[in-house]
């Protein structure tokens, strides 16, 4: 069974790539080998990075990646935008899940730092809710839900509408222009005190109206009414959306006391 994994980098110096990863990434502990050096490493907590001096390898690795993990994405890119790193891919959300910035060390090596994705509010968001939307504290049935689900790429089956079925409230979007049903989430009574909130969700022509962040409001509201001391947890990437309704992060989840 595996137990660790080291990257062990060829260098064209040791001494100065060292200096680099101490000096303008932030690397807070360092070693050298060999009299002269040919060998070395840094450490920051439980991340290590070796060196071994290579020039005539070095000479042919530009553009080789290796990827960091950290919780403070943007704290870390100010850090180094400050200690003047050389960043060559802009920090953004990817598609791939996660937010993320490159940085070009002195060997040409491209390190990939990333972490947890940011809400970034789009241009186009509207700053009130449409005026034909209602909240309404009702479950949706298994087409309204269904056809949301499927709106938005998420899964679907009888068993999961079930599942949410059990919550101990429900809220609705609904567009008056219609009756059609366009955004839901539930409640979930956890413990004495204890709620969380689930499946906000949202049809894609009228997500960033203000939609998501109402029926949000319409479910905390109703928590209150029933607990006013309520602890309130969820469950979500979409750190920075639910912090702008006063939400805070606790390891995975985010809660409101």
């Amino acid at each position: 069974m595996l137990k660790t994994s080291q990257a062990i980098f060829a260098v064209r110096d040791v001494k100065e790539t060292v200096a680099f990863y101490r000096d303008v990434l932030g690397f807070t502990s360092h070693w050298f080998w060999g009299d002269p050096v040919s060998f070395g490493g840094a450490g920051w907590g439980d991340v290590h990075v070796m060196f071994h001096q290579q020039p005539h390898i070095a000479a042919h690795i530009e553009g080789h990646e290796h990827a960091f993990n950290t919780d403070d994405i943007d704290g870390l890119h100010e850090k180094h935008c400050a200690a003047g790193a050389n960043i060559v891919g802009p920090i953004g959300n990817k598609p791939w899940g996660i937010r993320e910035y490159t940085v070009r060390d002195p060997n040409g090596y491209h390190l990939r730092f990333g972490g947890p994705t940011k809400y970034e509010r789009p241009a186009t968001a509207t700053e009130s809710m449409p005026t034909f939307i209602r909240i309404v504290p009702r479950r949706p049935t298994w087409e309204e839900y269904s056809a949301i689900q499927t709106d938005i790429g998420w899964g679907k089956s009888p068993q999961s509408y079930d599942i949410a079925g059990r919550s101990l409230m429900h809220f609705v979007a609904i567009d008056q222009r219609s009756e059609r049903v366009i955004g839901t989430t539930r409640v979930m009574h956890d413990a004495d005190g204890w709620y969380s909130i689930w499946d906000v969700a949202v049809m894609k022509d009228f997500q960033n109206q203000r939609i998501g962040s109402a029926l949000m409001e319409a479910a905390v509201a109703a928590i209150r009414a029933v607990s006013p001391t309520a602890i309130i947890y969820l469950f979500t990437m979409k750190h920075g959306f639910y912090e702008r309704l006063g939400f805070h992060t606790d390891t995975v989840t985010m809660k409101r006391l």
